[in-house]
């Protein structure tokens, strides 16, 4: 009996996104936090599935003219540790997972960019499918410019109260002036220049220029306070999820005074707008897959 695992990572939202060369973009920012799916031979549950993660299956079986009897032995089981609508990548993860999952059971030899184009045919998608970093336009799944490395550093996340529909969002998000695409343009350069040169520093300001572009367009309330804190307490940067409600600050461990930080957070941010803080690392992206025979 085959059976296919898939492990696939959320984000703390963005590195950074916005317009590029007239495209809709954005870099995300994999952390270790999980989606996870068993696909195997059994009582076919497709029809149980969350919306989203359906629609991407019947996609893949129509594409590859998949026969009808198999989704009817196919049988799947999704958990997530990846919070909802808090722009952690709850949904990309799914579908993303799905696919790749898919592309193992049947053999299908999806690669990244195929599996970023088909989610993006489901909904607005991050591109935690990928090991390495990219731009990425969201909306129709074609990359626009490869990083040659990727990111690793402590985070921590402020998990606000709220939620946002991606969806809604990204339909709204093509106000951006000459100055804004002149300023994000500048941020691409550095978010480069700083994953090619390993340097956590010019990654960490090319995110928070990012967030500070973003409040125009989905402004959060704490984002200045928390700009504040990272700068005077070592922290390297925030990374926000620009569809999303969450907040997070990157650092390195040996330069965070994290008791100061959170001493100082807890008098300036009142427990009643945040619902929780997450202690993650930023990663690599990709999806991790076992098959076997049981």
């Amino acid at each position: 009996m085959r059976r296919v695992t898939v492990k696939t990572p959320g984000t703390c939202g963005e590195y950074i996104q916005g317009w590029y060369d007239g495209s809709p973009c954005l870099v995300s920012s994999p952390i270790d936090r999980y989606s996870r799916i068993i696909l195997e031979e059994g009582p076919g549950n497709i029809e149980c599935l969350k919306l989203k993660t359906k629609k991407l299956v019947e996609a893949v079986f129509r594409h590859f003219a998949i026969p009808q009897p198999e989704m009817e032995h196919l049988h799947v089981t999704m958990t997530s540790e990846i919070p909802l609508e808090k722009g952690m990548a709850s949904s990309t993860a799914d579908i993303a997972g799905m696919a790749a999952g898919l592309s193992a059971y049947f053999n299908l030899g999806l690669t990244p960019k195929e599996i970023g184009a088909l989610c993006t045919t489901i909904e607005p998608s991050d591109n935690l499918m990928f090991e390495e970093l990219n731009l990425f336009n969201h909306i129709s799944g074609s990359v626009l410019k490869e990083f040659d490395g990727t990111v690793s550093a402590d985070i921590m996340i402020v998990d606000f109260h709220g939620g946002i529909d991606t969806m809604t969002f990204n339909e709204t998000q093509d106000d951006y002036s000459p100055e804004d695409l002149e300023t994000f343009a500048e941020i691409v350069a550095q978010f480069e220049q700083g994953v090619r040169t390993n340097s956590l520093k010019d990654i960490g300001a090319a995110c928070t220029k990012s967030a500070i572009l973003n409040q125009k367009r989905l402004n959060k309330n704490y984002l200045d306070c928390l700009i504040g804190l990272s700068r005077d307490f070592g922290g390297l940067g925030t990374v926000i999820g620009h569809s999303g409600t969450v907040i997070g600050i990157m650092y390195d461990k040996g330069d965070f005074q994290e008791e100061d930080f959170h001493k100082a957070f807890k008098k300036f941010v009142p427990d009643s707008v945040y619902a929780e803080i997450y202690h993650n690392r930023l990663i690599p992206g990709g999806i991790k897959i076992i098959t076997e025979t049981v």
